[in-house]
């Protein structure tokens, strides 16, 4: 597994790779499919029903819209945590880093980066975790799926494998060091106008053969 240490600016760094999707199998796949189908529109209906939605009532698009949200919401927070979710199941892993900054620099960086990680989802499973079992079945009443419940419950998982991800990053995974010319010209990319670092940046996400890179910068 390769992570790469990526300019955010001068000082800032953000970790990242770009595994292979992964099948989000057992309980917490179920979760996520089931938050996700519940809550989407159905994007294969006819035209019909695109006619109706538009000319449903003011309370009825206001509910479609907040689905909408949560769903692009979620999908954000699961690709912010496949690092740390892919992570979990590693022994070793490479970190590629820009080589105008020493090796020593670099671990340094993963491992506070990583223990802040560490911090925050231990947190939070904990927060959505109560918040599952406290309020989720005060919502029984409600007609339909309890999406409440199902909503935290995905939340409360999906930050315990980042958790134990992050935890075996700090604790577990054996580091190999890889200096990278592309990822230090990323951060001279990031002071050129907007047109010219756009770019810039599609030309060093080809050369490091990392298909998002541009996106998430």
């Amino acid at each position: 597994m390769e992570v790469f240490l990526v300019p955010a600016g001068e000082t800032s760094y953000e970790l990242y790779c770009e595994p292979p999707d992964m099948d989000h199998a057992g309980v917490t796949g179920r979760l996520f499919r089931r938050v996700r189908e519940s809550l989407a529109p159905d994007t294969d209906a006819p035209q019909k029903r695109r006619s109706e939605l538009t000319d449903a009532p003011r309370s009825e698009s206001w509910v479609a819209r907040l689905r909408a949200s949560v769903v692009r919401g979620m999908a954000e927070w699961v690709a912010e945590q496949r690092l740390l979710w892919h992570l979990r199941h590693q022994d070793t892993a490479t970190l590629v880093f820009p080589d105008d900054i020493d090796a020593g620099r670099a671990r340094s960086i993963v491992h506070t980066t990583l223990r802040r990680d560490r911090d925050h989802h231990r947190f939070w499973m904990v927060v959505d975790g109560l918040v599952t079992a406290v309020f989720g079945p005060l919502f029984f009443f409600v007609p339909g799926p309890n999406l409440i419940s199902w909503y935290f419950a995905a939340k409360t998982t999906g930050h315990w494998f980042a958790f134990q991800g992050a935890r075996r990053g700090v604790d577990l995974v054996s580091w190999s060091e890889r200096p990278s010319e592309p990822l230090t010209a990323v951060r001279a990319a990031l002071r050129l106008p907007a047109t010219e670092r756009h770019r810039r940046l599609g030309e060093l996400a080809a050369e490091l053969q990392l298909v998002h890179l541009a996106t998430l910068i």
